[in-house]
């Protein structure tokens, strides 16, 4: 072992070995994060484990979207690449459809940049507590008259008598028709999700007629479109130059969000094996039969985090797991709630800077929707 190695050992035990239960399997990768190589040759399972000391301060866990757009798929070996950090770890995230679109939602550094859907997310509060749940969108806007009004979507369409919020990820300029008023705001101190922020409204449009051109999303702010009813409200309590508080809430999680995905289904509720696939409309199939999986976990302090990738359909290699195998391997870990996350071909597991696992595919590594990172400050991986 290197001398570096050491003092990073001797820094990581002493200091956070309270964020977990004994001595963590596998190699010490940075400070509070290791990683497990697990070999089954009897089955054959060829197994893929970081686990991350989450009260360590110079950890934090983030999420990226492929292309930084809502609709693009990018490989998760890229996503790491491009992103302005120490990335010590990464594994890639939700299921997505054809064009790239996320199925649940997505939450990168407490910006909403999805809806939620009837699926299950995992997600860290700013205070890097982890929690998995079913998550609704309660959001609102109020006028600097104190009137609330209903925003109904985030990025998504505006349908009939719609308040929707439409960011960059979107594109450059507002995808919703004609028909309404738009209002192009820029954010005073950001975004948030689960809290109150507030945007300057710069210009409106739609007022006198049909909006005569596509209104430009602002790098640092959104458009918020309105339609029939939604648009009768905006016309006449909001005003250029006017400031709105936003919330964007996502209950039952309370406390304001940092990072958020999507997955499905439920594996581990309270530290019981519990497939949750008919809650979430899927098929029994998709329990019983062995895939690649990718998974993340949480312990009972909250304080332990688990991100493990399997490999599948290689027979002579990693045959795959179904969701009990899944769920059985991450309880003994010590999970106490865990989720699927997008598997078969997509599934990716990074370490400092390379791809760990064998993907599927017969062309190597899948482009995906988004990806989770482990992320570190203040000092190098270990090499």
């Amino acid at each position: 072992m290197s001398l570096k190695k050491y003092f990073l050992l001797v820094l990581s035990l002493s200091v956070f070995a309270t964020c977990l239960f004994g001595t963590p399997k596998g190699e010490l990768i940075a400070p509070g994060v290791w990683y497990y190589h697990d070999r089954k040759e009897s089955i054959p399972w060829d197994i893929h484990v970081v686990t991350v000391c989450l009260s360590n301060p110079a950890i934090s866990v983030e999420t990226i979207k492929a292309g930084n757009q809502l609709r693009a798929l990018e490989k998760t070996s890229s996503m790491v690449s491009r992103f302005q950090g120490n990335v010590v770890a990464a594994v890639n995230a939700d299921f997505f459809q054809g064009d790239g679109m996320p199925v649940g939602a997505q939450v990168i550094q407490g910006e909403l940049i999805k809806n939620p859907t009837n699926r299950s997310v995992f997600g860290l509060t700013n205070d890097k507590e982890p929690f998995i749940h079913l998550v609704d969108l309660d959001a609102f806007l109020l006028t600097p008259d104190n009137i609330r009004y209903k925003i109904s979507h985030i990025n998504r369409a505006r349908n009939k008598d719609y308040l929707v919020l439409f960011t960059p990820y979107v594109g450059s300029e507002s995808p919703a028709n004609r028909w309404g008023t738009e209002m192009s705001a820029r954010c005073l101190d950001g975004y948030a999700v689960n809290d109150w922020f507030q945007v300057v409204v710069t210009e409106k449009s739609g007022l006198l007629g049909p909006l005569q051109k596509p209104t430009v999303i602002p790098e640092d702010g959104m458009v918020l479109s309105a339609h029939g009813k939604a648009k009768r409200f905006a016309d006449r309590h909001i005003e250029e130059g006017d400031t709105l508080n936003l919330m964007l809430g996502l209950p039952p999680v309370k406390d304001p969000v940092y990072t958020l995905v999507g997955g499905i289904p439920r594996i581990i509720r309270d530290g019981e094996i519990s497939i949750e696939h008919m809650e979430e409309n899927l098929y029994e199939e998709f329990r019983t039969t062995r895939h690649p999986r990718t998974a993340v976990a949480f312990d009972k302090t909250k304080d332990t985090l688990y991100l493990m990738a399997v490999d599948g359909r290689q027979p002579r290699h990693s045959v795959g797991m179904s969701l009990d195998e899944l769920a059985d391997y991450l309880k003994k870990l010590g999970a106490y709630q865990a989720l699927n996350l997008d598997g078969g071909g997509s599934t990716t597991m990074m370490v400092q800077g390379k791809v760990v696992n064998k993907p599927s595919d017969a062309t190597g590594e899948r482009s995906v929707t988004n990806a989770l990172l482990v992320v570190t400050r203040g000092s190098d991986p270990v090499q």
